[in-house]
């Protein structure tokens, strides 16, 4: 999963069209006759790990633009072959991120923009691909016990709906997220198949396809948890591999098969430099709101705290002006005490809603891909807040190095983590169906070439009822790593059960529970890893002068 604040609606990816080439090499056209960007600015991106979207070529005001896109989904769009296809490569190509803004030339479509990608790539980071055909694991869609599905009856177009009222996409505790329930009729299993894909994409990692063998037109209800309140959830949740199980009496099973495929023969991990001035000439302007309204939130209603589309071009976010703001640095809220100092302290009891529009021009603005809306970047959504408070609350801030509380993560004794091959792609992801250490784990993460400060970074974000202050790394082991770690969530504990937060503020983190294991537990005894309360000097944002209520 690439962000714990994808939108609760996000639509898939459309990857461009891709020839292959008759003698197996990569390009689908002569190097003389492939179309190529007029210029093109490519950098690496600035935003956050767990801050991105969903990546995808946009073509707007005659500029092509793809941003934060790691090398993986770049090749992706570029060659038009699913990043479970495409073998071979260093496993930072699953994690750098990078942004591309090229100009294009009047009538381009993303299938050329594509090409012309395909010979940026090659061009700045020296890559040389192959084409194949090898086997390609996907979720087969498969028949259980006996089909729970109804036959299409009435009238009607083909279709899912969403029944319910959507909820915020980051909202600070995920075991309030209410489960996703859809209503579908008139739909072919095949159709089934690349529904469930597109809408629980945070459960399957691949594609699905359709092996059930049921012809004809099918009705059906499905409801299931959102993957990243799953472990929140613990019991009450409901993974989609068991709502497709019990609910339509179909399985979910993952398979090799054979599919069309890109291998990564060489590629550099620095891209060599933009042209002189070309940064400076492509420049994006500022993304901001067409409109925004920010007014105290009503104490008798339902505040929250989080940012979503609410339908159209329509934004809703809420929460006090520290909780915004630590969205806006793409901080999780639940560290932003120590890692933004100077705030006034109805910053932290205010409770702000705000209704703002997306621009409909311009970078931030919505966008029809073969008639599927294509909504802005999570960063750039974010972008538009922080302008929004910069304005509104003319907050000012500047960066320097403060002692605070943190917990440092260090080694007991020798740490129980296996050397990751280079070529093995990097990240944490949750994965709700590995074997756990106990019934209770039901917070369960896999590491693969992952380093301590990607896996401090994942920690941050998604064990925030645990970890109320930054983590550091103290460990000293460098490079990547492979691991799993099972912890039971903290709803999940009994409430006398004592936690991080309650400890003394120079000790060693040490909680246990009778039915379950703490992620102090877990790391020390899993990964032989240790969270150790302390100060330290670490950069920190220091608000230099900020309004208590908007000017609107």
């Amino acid at each position: 999963m690439k962000s714990f604040f994808a939108l609760l609606l996000m639509l898939p990816l459309l990857a461009g069209h891709h020839l292959l080439a008759q003698d197996g090499g990569a390009a689908p056209f002569p190097q003389t006759e492939r179309p190529k960007f007029q210029v093109a600015d490519l950098h690496g991106s600035k935003t956050a790990a767990n801050f991105t979207g969903i990546p995808g070529g946009v073509l707007r005001d005659g500029l092509y633009t793809n941003r934060d896109a790691t090398l993986l989904e770049l090749i992706e769009a570029a060659y038009g072959v699913q990043e479970d296809a495409i073998a071979g490569g260093p496993g930072w190509i699953s994690s750098d991120l990078f942004d591309v803004i090229a100009k294009v030339p009047e009538g381009t479509t993303i299938p050329t923009a594509n090409l012309m990608l395909q010979g940026l790539l090659e061009e700045r980071f020296g890559l040389v691909v192959r084409n194949e055909t090898r086997p390609v694991p996907r979720y087969a869609l498969t028949v259980g016990r006996g089909s729970k599905l109804r036959r299409a009856s009435g009238s009607g177009d083909s279709g899912c709906r969403f029944k319910g009222q959507p909820a915020p996409a980051n909202t600070m505790d995920a075991s309030l997220l209410p489960n996703n329930k859809i209503s579908c009729q008139w739909m072919s299993a095949a159709d089934l198949a690349k529904n469930l894909h597109s809408m629980a994409s945070g459960y399957l990692d691949h594609d699905v396809v359709d092996s059930t063998k049921l012809d004809g037109l099918w009705d059906f209800d499905l409801e299931w948890t959102p993957f990243r309140a799953f472990a929140a959830k613990g019991r009450d949740g409901i993974s989609i591999f068991n709502a497709v199980d019990k609910q339509l009496g179909l399985k979910l099973q993952l398979q090799n098969v054979p599919m069309p495929s890109l291998a990564i023969i060489q590629v550099n991990r620095k891209p060599s430099p933009n042209p002189s001035g070309v940064a400076s000439a492509l420049a994006l302007p500022a993304a901001r709101f067409e409109v925004a309204v920010i007014k105290p939130a009503d104490p008798n209603g339902h505040p929250f705290t989080g940012i979503y589309f609410s339908g159209g071009s329509e934004v809703r976010a809420g929460g006090t002006l520290r909780d915004l703001l630590a969205l806006t640095l793409e901080l999780p809220p639940n560290v932003i005490a120590d890692s933004v100092v100077g705030l006034p302290k109805s910053a932290t009891t205010q409770m702000w809603d705000i209704a703002a529009k997306l621009p409909m021009t311009g970078e931030g603005s919505p966008h029809s891909v073969n008639g599927r809306l294509q909504l802005p970047q999570i960063s750039v959504l974010l972008e538009m807040l922080r302008g929004l408070l910069a304005d509104q609350f003319e907050l000012k801030t500047h960066t320097e190095n403060r002692e605070v509380t943190v917990y440092a993560m260090t080694v007991v004794g020798k740490a129980k983590i296996a050397r990751a091959g280079e070529s093995e792609r990097s990240g944490c992801d949750w994965e709700p169906n590995a074997p756990r250490p106990m019934p209770t784990a039901q917070s369960l993460i896999r590491c693969k070439n992952a380093s301590m400060s990607d896996f401090e970074q994942f920690l941050q974000h998604g064990a925030g009822a645990y970890i109320d202050h930054p983590i550091v790394d103290a460990t000293g082991l460098e490079g990547g790593w492979d691991f799993l770690i099972g912890w039971t969530p903290k709803a999940m504990l009994q409430p006398a059960q004592s936690s991080g937060a309650n400890a003394p503020g120079d000790a060693t983190v040490e909680a246990s529970a009778p039915d379950g294991i703490t992620l102090f537990e877990a790391l020390e005894r899993q990964l032989g890893l240790k969270l150790v309360k302390e100060k330290r000097s670490i950069p920190v944002v220091v608000v230099d002068h900020v309004d208590e209520t908007p000017l609107n």
